[in-house]
C-alpha cells in the first residue's frame, strides 16, 4: 500500500499566503508531500498562477492583500467544480465561515495549523488522488477523462468543459467504439430541458465545440446516424 507521501508526489499545490515566514514554514512542510510547489503572495498573484499552472490542489490564506482567499477560491470554482481547496486563517469568523460552505472546500484549518490536523488533511488528499486515479480514462496524446469527477485533462492539466460538453463527452466515452446515435445525444445531453426541441444541428454544433477540446479524430461521424468516440 502506497503512503500518503507516494501518494500526493505526482501532484502539484499552489499556496498562496501573504506572510513571509509562515510561507516558508508551510511551504517546506508541503514540499515534503507534492512534486511541485508554486507560490503566490496575494490573491490576484494566486489566480495569476492558477491560471498558468493549472495545480492539482490549492491552499488559501482567508487574509490577502488585493483579493481575499474566498474571492479566489470564488473566481476558481468557476471553471473548476472539483479541485481540492484547503482554506487558512488565522482566526474563526463565522460570516466567512459560511461563505466557505459554498464552495465545497476540502478543508478548513484555523492558524497556528495543528500538526495532526495538517497529517489528517493530507491523508484526505490522498484519498482523493488514489479514488481519481482508479477512475481515469486514458485517450490518445495524453488526454484523460476522469469519470468520477467529469474532467478532462491534458498533460495534467485541466481543460475546461461546459456541463453539455461534459455530459456529451460522458456519453460518447461510455458508449466507445460504437455508434452513439443523435436521438441518443439528444435524449442524454438535453435530458434537464423538457420543454426545449433539440434538432440535430444543435447536437452537431455541440460535437464541433468538443472536438475542439479533444486530439484531432477522436470523434468520427456516421453519416446519417450520429458519432463514434475513439479512444
Amino acid at each position: 500500500m502506497k503512503t500518503i507521501k507516494e501518494l500526493l508526489k505526482p501532484y502539484s499545490v499552489l499556496y498562496a499566503e501573504d506572510d513571509k515566514a509562515v510561507q516558508e514554514s508551510t511551504a517546506d512542510y508541503l514540499n515534503r508531500y507534492f512534486g511541485t510547489i508554486y507560490l503566490a503572495n496575494d490573491g490576484k498573484e494566486a489566480i495569476c498562477l492558477y491560471k498558468s499552472t493549472q495545480p492539482h490542489v490549492v491552499f488559501l490564506d482567508i487574509d490577502m492583500p488585493y483579493m481575499d482567499g474566498l474571492t479566489v477560491a470564488q473566481s476558481i470554482r468557476k471553471s473548476n467544480e472539483n479541485i481540492p481547496i484547503v482554506m487558512l486563517t488565522a482566526y474563526t469568523d463565522t460570516d466567512k465561515l459560511l461563505r466557505a460552505t459554498e464552495l465545497h472546500l476540502c478543508k478548513y484549518l484555523v492558524k497556528p495549523i495543528d500538526t495532526l490536523e495538517f497529517k489528517d488533511t493530507l491523508h484526505k488528499l490522498g484519498v482523493f488522488f488514489k479514488k481519481k486515479f482508479t477512475s481515469l480514462i486514458h485517450i490518445k496524446e495524453f488526454y484523460t477523462w476522469d469519470e468520477t469527477i467529469q474532467e478532462l485533462s491534458h498533460d495534467n492539466k485541466t481543460i475546461y468543459l461546459s456541463q453539455k460538453e461534459k455530459s456529451l463527452l460522458s456519453l460518447l466515452i461510455s458508449k466507445r467504439n460504437s455508434c452513439v446515435t443523435f436521438t441518443d445525444i439528444q435524449a442524454h445531453v438535453w435530458e434537464d430541458d423538457f420543454d426545449v426541441d433539440v434538432s440535430v444541428q444543435s447536437v452537431k454544433l455541440q460535437v464541433t465545440l468538443l472536438r475542439k477540446k479533444l486530439p484531432s479524430d477522436s470523434i468520427k461521424n456516421v453519416y446519417g446516424k450520429g458519432y463514434i468516440f475513439y479512444v
